[in-house]
């Protein structure tokens, strides 16, 4: 029952969507990829503009939360509740993020198994219209190099055939270097973007209970060298496609920033270099 649920909702379109772009991208594995990514940043459009939208809200808050702090300061339990009041009024949760980040972790598992579906020439689950656009059928061999990698193999399947350090396994661990790279500078940037401005040291002090806001940015802050070492490790063991995928889902992420709130990315990439820029002044200091 769930197979089939899963097969027909997500598995199969998937799937028939990644052979038809593989088919009109000039049989190009890489390519349609690129295009599944692209095509799900679409459809997740909704749920980014919604936090987007519920950060300016937080921020146009932060006024009476100072004034809560201040008149309930004694009193944590009072000032918890005040400010649930707050939340509540603007429809906050402090764990939104989760709604972002959830239907990217089913659009990679479903494309794991679409991958290693396409790999064994297994496309049982095409349409029939698809199969008659494209000539390809169950059985039919994919083509899957694609720049300097073949998109079906790991850097763990390359180094056990050739070595850790050998010259076809180099590739692949630029690859995961790569990933890692731009998953830090993609979660130091969301980082920023739920912060524009930074809080100042004497705003920390006067601040006497830590809000939901608070929360989630030093949820989001420890997540921001584990989840690129996280993905690192991720991209050695599991097939190159899913490590491209991953790049480029990053990537278009900081653009649908600018594309849903240009004004606010703009600022939290000024505070992002003015944070690089002072920490590149002090190291030439020392």
């Amino acid at each position: 029952m769930f197979t089939t649920i899963w097969n027909t909702i997500f598995f199969h379109p998937i799937l028939n969507v990644m052979i038809l772009l593989y088919h009109f991208l000039g049989d190009n594995l890489g390519w349609a990829i690129l295009g599944i990514a692209v095509i799900a940043r679409i459809l997740m459009i909704p749920l980014v503009k919604r936090q987007t939208e519920m950060t300016k809200k937080m921020a146009n808050l932060k006024p009476e939360l100072e004034k809560l702090n201040k008149k309930y300061a004694n009193n944590k339990e009072q000032l918890t509740q005040e400010q649930m009041k707050l939340y509540k009024k603007v429809g906050y949760n402090p764990l939104g993020c989760i709604g972002t980040f959830v239907p990217q972790l089913l659009i990679l598992s479903v494309l794991i198994g679409v991958i290693r579906h396409v790999t064994d020439s297994d496309l049982e689950g095409l349409y029939t219209w698809v199969r008659d656009i494209t000539g390809i059928s169950n059985g039919i061999s994919i083509e899957s190099n694609f720049l300097f990698w073949d998109l079906t193999k790991s850097y763990n399947s390359v180094s056990a055939e050739f070595g850790k350090l050998s010259i076809e396994a180099l590739p692949y661990i630029g690859l995961s270097l790569l990933v890692g790279i731009v998953q830090f500078i993609t979660t130091k940037f969301t980082q920023k973007m739920q912060n524009p401005t930074p809080v100042t040291k004497k705003e920390k002090k006067n601040s006497t209970e830590q809000s939901a806001e608070d929360m989630q940015a030093n949820m989001q802050k420890s997540m921001i060298y584990l989840f690129p070492v996280m993905t690192m490790f991720f991209t050695i063991s599991m097939p190159a496609a899913l490590g491209w995928y991953w790049m480029i889902q990053s990537i278009l992420l900081v653009v649908q920033y600018f594309t849903l709130d240009f004004n606010k990315t703009k600022k939290g990439v000024q505070n992002m270099w003015d944070i690089i820029s002072k920490k590149k002044d002090k190291l030439s200091k020392e």
